[in-house]
């Protein structure tokens, strides 16, 4: 299991120490930047070209309930509604400040989040947490769902060891 920090830079440097093709550092890799590319696609709206990145159907489980995108128009829609909630509330932006992932086998694995939402009418940052499963198809990962948690819980953090 390899941490990552909230930057690319962090990443390009892990894999400049070493980290060789085709292992699972490889894939925690992958794994990390599509996370990041994930939040770059949400901070700028472009919900179609994230679609790309989700298996379908996509589930959300957070607390009690559960909802689920059944196909990538369904996805799309549903983000611009949560989008443009936190907009109305003053959201700027998220940030992916932790991010650590738990290969589960060459095609599947677990990545504990942790985000920072940024707001511009001067209140504090709200911190989430939660873990995707995240799948690799045979040509790229893709995540297949998210549990929406306590930061504690995050794989990596010792709750989900």
């Amino acid at each position: 299991m390899l941490p990552c920090s909230g930057t690319r830079a962090a990443q390009a440097d892990w894999l400049a120490q070493g980290a060789s093709p085709m292992t699972d550092q490889d894939s925690v890799a992958a794994v990390q930047a599509l996370l990041f590319d994930y939040i770059e696609k949400f901070n700028s709206g472009d919900f179609t070209a994230a679609a790309a990145s989700y298996h379908f159907p996509f589930s959300w489980i957070i607390g009690t309930g559960i909802a689920t995108a059944f196909t990538a128009e369904d996805f799309i829609t549903r983000m611009h509604a949560m989008r443009d909630g936190l907009l109305a509330q003053g959201f700027e932006r998220s940030e992916l400040v932790a991010c650590t992932v738990r290969m589960l086998g060459a095609d599947a694995a677990l990545a504990g989040v942790e985000v920072v939402r940024h707001f511009g009418d001067g209140r504090e940052t709200e911190t989430t947490g939660g873990t995707y499963t995240v799948h690799h198809d045979g040509a790229q990962w893709r995540l297949a769902n998210i549990i929406g948690h306590p930061i504690e819980a995050i794989v990596g953090r010792g709750g989900a060891d």
